[in-house]
């Protein structure tokens, strides 16, 4: 993970590119974990609503699927947290190589339940518990990595970037849009540089690439398209231990 020694560093060119390949890789991800299970993984929005759904209809294991979903997510909120935290009140160089290479550890799990058959991605094991159990485990690693990846990027970026989710950065767009192209109807209120404005919009671009190719190779890939982001997972591994020190 690249360090910023404070907020004017997050959008410099030499860094912006590892905040949009974490949003390629949670796009990648979020996809993923929809053709594995049918949930999305990287994201709580409506989730409320979908387990008050299912408990009202008497589904609890959908119900308690659902629930998963916020409490792994905000789980990988409180790790980083308590992780880097802890450097930070010592004036330490923060160890973002302790959750990026947690990370790591966490697809290759993914991909050894995959490999060894724990999980189908087909309809043929739907009513066999140890298989449903199974699949209840991966959406949970996988909400947990989003929330390590994101957490991470937004503790590292002063909470100026958020990778996993398009719901704020969609509207924070939609306000600065007619600014980043016409500077004479700059947004007022919300004074901003105009770059700031054109990651937001590579950002999403960057997560929907990443859902798209996720999409399309999964499919034909099964779980080892789980190693795409393994591969991109295990290049920030090592660049945070590389950068820990510089």
């Amino acid at each position: 993970m690249i360090h910023c020694d404070n907020v004017t560093d997050v959008y410099k060119k030499d860094k912006m590119f590892l905040w949009l390949l974490s949003a390629f890789k949670a796009g990648f991800i979020n996809s993923a974990g929809f053709l594995i299970t049918g949930k999305f993984v990287s994201h709580v929005t409506g989730f409320g609503t979908q387990v008050g759904i299912a408990m009202g209809h008497s589904d609890y294991f959908f119900g308690g699927e659902l629930l998963v979903i916020p409490f792994f997510f905000i789980l990988g909120g409180v790790i980083t947290s308590m992780v880097l935290e802890a450097g930070a009140q010592k004036k330490a160089r923060p160890p973002y190589h302790y959750i990026q290479g947690f990370i790591t550890a966490l697809i290759v799990v993914v991909i050894l339940i995959g490999e060894w058959g724990l999980v189908s991605t087909t309809e043929q094991f739907d009513n066999d518990n140890r298989y449903q159990l199974m699949e209840f485990m991966v959406i949970a690693l996988l909400c947990l990595i989003c929330g390590l990846k994101n957490s991470l990027i937004t503790w590292t970026t002063f909470g100026k970037i958020r990778v996993t989710h398009l719901t704020g950065l969609s509207t924070d767009i939609g306000l600065h849009l007619v600014g980043t192209f016409f500077p004479k109807h700059k947004n007022v209120r919300l004074k901003e540089a105009r770059e700031i404005n054109v990651h937001r919009i590579l950002t999403l671009i960057t997560f929907s690439t990443g859902a798209l190719i996720s999409a399309v190779v999964f499919p034909h890939m099964g779980f080892k398209a789980f190693y795409i982001a393994l591969t991109l997972s295990a290049f920030m591994t090592i660049l945070s231990i590389y950068t820990r020190d510089h």
